[in-house]
């Protein structure tokens, strides 16, 4: 799925959590470190204008997540694009294994949003469709889902509305066809060389968060 927020849009409704702390950071080294990634990776996130967020819970670094603020790109799809000045692209989110299920993931977006309102009207977020977790913190932080955002019958990305005018936009940024026809439920399932119909309709049962919770076909 892709979805978007504008500034303009009702906050969301998230209850406090008292501990948590939300603050930008600039250190690829803390960024290399917390991610187990080399630091001259993270150097080269900072220098093409990605900004990187961390959730602090209980004084222990619980989440993070970058914005991208110039262009970006979609590895797993192999899908780049640059964006309009005044938009944000939101990405590479990770909650830590002993912090899931808390809340942090949706409050760590709505406070992504708050910083960077001053510089941006809208906000733009993907998760693949077996992450399941991922679009139900999405949803909460306030975001509305515009389209599916999968693989089309030929292996190639594409999206599908959600709403009206969803895929038209989310095809215009993007840089990738709208289509009517069915997308694939899994992209796991696609880059492992299953073809789309190794997935019934209704039958994939992969999840993001379960490694070993494999495709029902």
């Amino acid at each position: 799925m892709i979805a978007a927020r504008h500034v303009k849009d009702a906050a969301p409704r998230l209850a406090s959590l008292p501990t948590l702390v939300v603050r930008r950071t600039d250190s690829p080294v803390f960024m290399a470190s917390l991610q187990g990634k080399r630091v001259v990776d993270m150097m080269a996130r900072f220098d093409a204008g990605h900004r990187a967020y961390v959730a602090w819970y209980d004084g222990e670094p619980a989440a993070f997540g970058w914005v991208a603020t110039r262009s970006a790109e979609i590895g797993e799809l192999q899908v780049s694009f640059s964006l309009p000045r005044r938009d944000r692209y939101l990405w590479n989110f990770v909650t830590q294994p002993g912090f899931r299920g808390l809340g942090i993931y949706p409050r760590l977006l709505a406070a992504i949003v708050d910083a960077e309102r001053a510089e941006a009207d809208r906000f733009w977020i993907i998760a693949a469709p077996e992450n399941h977790a991922s679009e139900s913190g999405i949803v909460k932080a306030g975001f509305t889902t515009l389209a599916e955002l999968s693989f089309d019958a030929a292996g190639n990305a594409a999206v599908r509305a959600m709403i009206g005018g969803g895929g038209s936009a989310a095809s215009q940024l993007l840089g990738v066809p709208e289509i009517s026809g069915d997308l694939s439920q899994c992209w796991r399932c696609v880059r492992a060389g299953n073809a789309m119909t190794g997935c019934a309709s209704g039958s994939c049962r992969c999840d993001y968060q379960k490694k070993d919770q494999a495709c029902a076909a």
